[in-house]
């Protein structure tokens, strides 16, 4: 049997999924599994012998403990659960916007999002995604920030200073060079380090928040932001901005390229 045929199995039964979830932090003794698992003792008996049958439980002297197999089963079934718990908050902002733009090494870790909001604009107060970056970004004394399109406020809003960093997308650069009519003020931060690289998203994180901005299916550049305070959301932004940073071009060194 596979892994994912694993998986299934212990996922369509109640009683075996929560006796490996009971087992993920260690091993217990069987009067403790029993207490532990809301199901009559044949039930639970039934389900370890079945388990134990399929290498993912063994049995001990006093107890149970799951195998090695069973311990990758257990972090899969979290890791769907936490990613369930994810879809619930706003399932349709997953249904239309485009999560394959970020790496997959990240959108495995989505759930770490964990406790977020997402603040959309209404008919009487459009600009009320905006209006939350800006406030929270002008709010902080530093901040790292990515961003795909140029946006005046935003970029009014952003921190100059030596421990606030900014990624722009290589299209928004060139597009203003372009643009007879628009002067790139390579200038305008002092302190700020800016680079450039491909990206079709937008980020900014700080010490007490994060912001997401994903793109709609259709390429659409969409008003919505997801919102979360959570440490590990956080720190999801952090990694985030740390893997586009490493590769990210320095905007001096684009501009002279270009």
């Amino acid at each position: 049997m596979g892994v994912e045929s694993l998986i299934q199995y212990v996922r369509t039964s109640s009683v075996r999924t929560d006796i490996i979830g009971s087992l993920c932090p260690g091993a217990k003794a069987t009067n403790e599994l029993l207490s532990a698992v809301t199901a009559s003792e044949s039930a639970i008996y039934d389900a370890l012998s079945n388990l134990e049958g399929r290498g993912l439980v063994t049995s001990m002297d006093d107890g149970w403990q799951l195998t090695g197999t069973g311990r990758l089963v257990a972090d899969t079934i979290h890791r769907q659960q936490r990613l369930e718990e994810l879809f619930a908050v706003a399932p349709q902002y997953w249904e239309s916007h485009d999560t394959s733009v970020l790496p997959q090494p990240f959108r495995c870790r989505l759930p770490e999002l964990d406790e977020y909001t997402v603040i959309r604009g209404t008919q009487t107060d459009i600009n009320r995604p905006v209006r939350e970056v800006v406030t929270r970004v002008e709010n902080v004394s530093n901040c790292d920030a990515v961003s795909p399109v140029y946006h005046p406020e935003y970029e009014a809003a952003m921190p100059d200073n030596a421990d606030s960093r900014l990624i722009v997308s290589c299209a928004v650069v060139d597009e203003m060079l372009g643009k007879e009519s628009v002067s790139l003020d390579t200038a305008r931060y002092e302190e700020t380090i800016v680079r450039v690289t491909p990206v079709p998203y937008a980020l900014a994180v700080a010490d007490d928040w994060m912001i997401l901005t994903l793109p709609e299916l259709d390429g659409a550049w969409p008003s919505a932001k997801i919102i979360s305070e959570a440490d590990s959301a956080i720190l999801w932004a952090r990694d985030l901005f740390t893997h586009l940073w490493e590769d990210a071009t320095p905007i001096e060194t684009y501009l002279a390229d270009h």
